[in-house]
């Protein structure tokens, strides 16, 4: 599937770093690889632990699936303060996933058993969860952060661009005591 991913990512209200990040790695047979880190707290020390997670993500493997994108970054967190991560996979129509801690996805048309794993990758983790099934044609995946509220509605958005979508979520959902990311992912047909 081709794929068209846009994301904003802001700081804290009072803070000039960020310890949320968003990434994406694609490879010439349309696998797409989305990952958005939230590491805990804010500022200089988070914002540290989260290049380090970029780091590894940007020089793994390639396309490494959701749960050892996990559990590499689990291994490479440890003795840092933690972070919270999803990873995502979608190769074709499969999407696979995993998240530890509070980062979210939402599809627009998939109906996927979205699972999140108590824990912090560096710290506590428990076995991660995979979850995943077929991504149909045309469908939009939006993760983020707990810097951003739950309660929007990704259908009132469909009419949007991916980059138009980011911005309204991060307007009418972002937190400001908290680093808000949005990520958002359109997969178009076969």
């Amino acid at each position: 599937m081709k794929s068209v991913v846009e994301w904003i990512s802001t700081p804290k209200d009072g803070e000039t770093e960020n310890g949320d990040l968003a990434l994406v790695r694609k490879d010439e047979g349309n696998a797409t690889l989305l990952v958005v880190i939230d590491a805990l707290g804010h500022g200089p020390q988070a914002a540290a632990v989260a290049r380090a997670a970029a780091t590894l993500v940007v020089e793994s493997c390639f396309p490494a699936g959701a749960l050892e994108t996990i559990e590499a970054l689990h291994e490479r967190l440890r003795g840092t303060r933690g972070a919270a991560v999803l990873a995502c996979l979608v190769a074709g129509h499969k999407l696979e996933a995993c998240s530890v801690g509070n980062v979210e996805m939402r599809t627009w048309r998939a109906h996927l058993p979205i699972v999140l794993t108590p824990g912090i990758i560096g710290s506590q983790l428990r076995k991660p969860r995979v979850f995943g099934g077929e991504l149909p044609d045309d469908d939009r995946v939006v993760v983020f952060t707990d810097g951003i509220s739950a309660r929007f509605v990704l259908g009132d958005l469909r009419a949007l661009s991916a980059a138009e979508t980011c911005k309204a979520i991060m307007k009418a959902s972002r937190r400001a005591h908290d680093d808000a990311t949005v990520l958002v992912a359109d997969f178009a047909g076969r």
